[in-house]
């Protein structure tokens, strides 16, 4: 055997590669000339070899090629892209201070903010700071909390629920608004701003509250789940003093007008008082005068925006015309009773029951009160040391039962 390489044979019987692509060309040509002949004549192609008219074999498909679906699967596939693009949620998570502004990239851009309980109070400075400007579109500086106040999703209260974990708000990047308009909604007033000529705004779309149990509750808003009360005007004198030479050439702007809120309608929409201390206070220096001798003869409503209260005098009655009134009428001598109408009920049938009420009315009822244990405060009733935060009141005459309310009352 020797170290040299053998020669290969020649090929035998092997096509030429030109000859052959050529054959495969022309076969194809004829297969495709088969094919349009068979369209246009609606004869059967395997009919067509029969007759002789090809010998050679032809490649080709029995499904017939469809441009237009070819394209539409095209364009299904881009708008799929498209939405799976779009419907990308950022999610953050709330830190007072931080501004949103920071996460909205694009318009139509969703961010998804869980907001902790601990945050959703009113104590929030941002919200105690009205950190807001705008209505139903706010600017990308504006704080979550304050819009879903603003928008009535939310209500902070000065504690949050037990059972809540957090929520979690769902807000749109839209395009800056030309102008961002200043409105009073559900207890909080946004700002006005001009235009924004950076950066996007943004709406808030959606809401839910998340409990500790891993509950979802989806929240609904209203912008006026809080019905704004409408200022009323009455003239005041407003009294000066300190006397100065100008105070006579002045005397005559004492007299003017002043705006004010004294009418409020209770939880049976009737009008009311809006409480202030000078609507309990003593009107006077005799006994007569003053507020505790008042509750002998007219007993007090308080309400809150949920519930109603009564205080009423529960000891013996005297007559103003005795000669010993002044000695009986000693306000330290005095007990009082306090409770909570079980349903709030309007002044005729307020009447039919009796002023004070009877006591099948009332629950939480604390007898026995002395006057040193009442106080009133700006906003608020204290009995025994509990603190009632009131907004109406109404003085009642005290009416036996089956009795009427006259109008003069």
């Amino acid at each position: 055997m020797s170290g040299k390489r053998q020669a290969s044979s020649p090929p035998v019987d092997e096509p030429d590669a030109k000859q052959a692509k050529g054959d495969d060309a022309d076969a194809k040509a004829g297969a495709d000339a088969e094919n349009a002949g068979a369209e246009a004549g609606g004869d059967d192609p395997m009919e067509t070899e029969e007759n002789g008219r090809g010998d050679a074999p032809a490649r080709r498909s029995l499904r017939t090629r469809n441009p237009v679906r070819k394209a539409a699967t095209r364009n299904e596939g881009k708008a799929a892209k498209a939405n799976a693009t779009e419907t990308k949620i950022t999610q953050v998570t709330y830190k007072e201070g931080e501004l949103l502004s920071d996460h909205l990239k694009a318009d139509g851009a969703l961010v998804e903010v869980k907001i902790p309980a601990e945050c959703t109070v009113n104590t929030n400075q941002q919200v105690r700071s009205r950190q807001l400007w705008g209505t139903d579109v706010y600017t990308g500086d504006s704080d979550v909390v304050a819009a879903l106040m603003h928008t009535g999703f939310w209500l902070p209260g000065s504690t949050c629920p037990p059972q809540l974990l957090e929520l979690v708000a769902t807000a749109r990047a839209v395009t800056p608004a030309e102008q961002y308009s200043s409105t009073s909604r559900n207890g909080i007033r946004s700002r006005s701003w001009g235009r924004v000529l950076t950066g996007f705004s943004y709406k808030v779309e959606a809401c839910r509250a998340i409990t500790v149990n891993n509950q979802t509750i989806e929240l609904t808003g209203d912008p006026e789940r809080i019905k704004p009360c409408a200022p009323t005007f009455f003239p005041n004198v407003v009294e000066s003093v300190v006397n100065t030479r100008a105070s006579q050439a002045n005397a005559e702007r004492r007299q003017r007008l002043i705006q004010e809120v004294t009418i409020q309608y209770n939880l049976c929409n009737e009008p009311w008082l809006k409480y202030s201390v000078a609507s309990v206070c003593d009107r006077g220096f005799k006994r007569s005068e003053w507020t505790s001798a008042r509750l002998r003869r007219e007993t007090l409503y308080l309400e809150t925006h949920t519930r109603r209260y009564e205080l009423s005098y529960d000891g013996p009655v005297f007559d103003e015309e005795e000669e010993n009134y002044e000695e009986v009428n000693a306000p330290e001598a005095d007990v009082y009773r306090w409770g909570r109408c079980s349903t709030p009920k309007d002044l005729r049938r307020t009447a039919e029951l009796g002023v004070p009420l009877p006591s099948e009315e009332l629950v939480d009822v604390v007898q026995g009160v002395k006057w040193h244990e009442i106080g009133f405060d700006l906003n608020s009733v204290t009995i025994q040391g509990v603190e009632y935060k009131v907004v109406r009141l109404q003085w009642l005459p005290r009416i036996e039962p089956g009795g009427e309310l006259h109008e003069d009352e």
